[in-house]
């Protein structure tokens, strides 16, 4: 299909957070306070040692700033910092189907007084949890996902993707009583996710149609042996922020969950995923 979804050229100082560099979890000690976890990559591409501020500020959706916090950082030459950052967030509204409240994040890194890279990412406080007896559990509370497949084209549209196609569709199908989604058969757009995010929709984001063995002559089997880690970490790294995404999917239809290679594919790939994140389950 070609170039399908948005391309970007993003040119940075090199002083910068790190592409998709900033991971953000939650979690519900009490009913009255969340407790909001960041983890930031900063790179430094220059050819010495740099000194910064970083420094993250979070507002409701309202716009107004609830939490400020600032790190002093030192970056070796060519080199990349890990910075963790927590903030508390009292009374907070929690992110649902029927409620899809979002939060703001914005990690500056501040030098000399100016900001030299911005980086701003919408969170929801949510808690999701699976019981043998009681189902999957979104903030405690018990719930059916009723859901279907979609697959990236927008019928008649074609393979582009058009922003407002996709928040349409996520529209469209909860109006008819949908509240879970798996985009079938590989990562679905960026808009598409965030629209679920604002839209309140469930997604098992799914990563491949096809392991090791093919359905097609020069289908994703030929590349997986290649190319499934970078691929898997990918998606894993673009998408954890989404309040919306409730599990990780590593397969449809593959053929190899019938054998042994089944096992031994599947270890590998659950294994790249819970070191990115062991928030979610993996399917």
């Amino acid at each position: 299909s070609g170039i399908y979804r948005h391309v970007w050229l993003t040119v940075t100082n090199p002083l910068h957070i790190d592409e998709n560099g900033v991971f953000i979890t939650t979690s519900l000690p009490s009913k009255d306070t969340a407790n909001v976890h960041l983890a930031i990559s900063v790179k430094n591409n220059s050819p010495s040692a740099s000194d910064a501020n970083l420094v993250t500020t979070i507002s409701d959706k309202d716009g107004k700033v609830i939490g400020k916090t600032e790190n002093e950082i030192k970056i070796e030459a060519n080199g990349i910092s890990s910075v963790e950052q927590s903030f508390k967030i009292k009374s907070p509204s929690l992110w649902s189907v029927d409620s899809p409240v979002l939060y703001t994040a914005i990690v500056q890194v501040v030098s000399m007084g100016k900001v030299i890279d911005s980086y701003p990412v919408s969170l929801g406080v949510r808690t999701i949890s699976f019981s043998a007896t009681e189902g999957f559990l979104l903030n405690g509370v018990s719930m059916k996902m009723k859901g279907a497949c979609i697959h990236h084209d927008n019928g008649l549209l074609g393979s582009a993707t058009f922003d407002r196609a996709e928040e349409r569709r996520i529209e469209v199908m909860k109006s008819n009583g949908y509240n879970a989604i798996r985009p079938s058969n590989n990562p679905p757009s960026k808009q598409f996710l965030d629209a679920c995010d604002r839209l309140g929709m469930l997604v098992i984001d799914e990563a491949f149609d096809m392991w090791e063995h093919p359905k097609n002559p020069l289908d994703y089997s030929f590349y997986f042996k290649k190319n499934w880690k970078s691929d898997l970490e990918s998606m894993i790294l673009r998408d954890r922020n989404h309040p919306s995404v409730i599990f990780w999917s590593i397969g449809n239809e593959v053929y190899e969950r019938a054998d042994t290679s089944g096992v031994r594919i599947a270890k590998q790939l659950v294994s790249t995923v819970k070191s990115l994140d062991k928030n979610r389950p993996v399917t």
